[in-house]
């Protein structure tokens, strides 16, 4: 469970990095979201959810078949995004087994996007609006307590 925790975290990074980058900058001024926004932000991630959980549990397999432990990879992938993989590791082969499964679990992210991309406009809602809230969610109190309590109902009405 511990893994999975782990590796959802960095999922969810690489997955909505670039994305998220674009976001922030036009999330700035766009704090005002509606009641509609905000039930339709829960209804979406209720089914974006188990979506996600699927493929973490993919992604551990995968990185299992590579050869690697889920935290090894995670530490080489944090060294790879500060430009110092090969301080990570001298290793020419465990470089070779962290840069396959890193190539399969980017393929999995990019058809896990597309997937969510779909599920946020089949609700009627549109990508930047979603990413806008996910933004704000991270990092505004308030944002993240209605959330917070819309989902928590939600989840006990299901």
């Amino acid at each position: 469970m511990k893994k999975l925790k782990v590796l959802g975290v960095l999922s969810l990074i690489l997955l909505l990095g670039s994305v998220m980058q674009v976001a922030a900058q036009q999330a700035q001024g766009n704090m005002n979201f509606t009641d509609e926004d905000y039930e339709k932000f829960v209804d979406i991630n209720t089914e974006i959810i188990p979506v996600q959980q699927k493929v973490q549990g993919e992604m551990m397999k995968v990185i299992e078949e590579e050869g690697l432990e889920v935290a090894r990879f995670q530490q080489l992938a944090r060294a790879q995004q500060s430009g110092n993989i090969k301080e990570a590791s001298e290793d020419p082969e465990e470089i070779a087994k962290f840069n396959k499964a890193g190539q399969k679990v980017m393929e999995m992210q990019q058809e896990v996007q597309t997937k969510v991309q779909g599920l946020i406009l089949e609700n009627d809602f549109t990508v930047q609006k979603f990413q806008q809230m996910s933004m704000a969610y991270n990092q505004d109190q308030e944002v993240k307590a209605k959330i917070d309590t819309l989902m928590s109902k939600k989840m006990k009405k299901e």
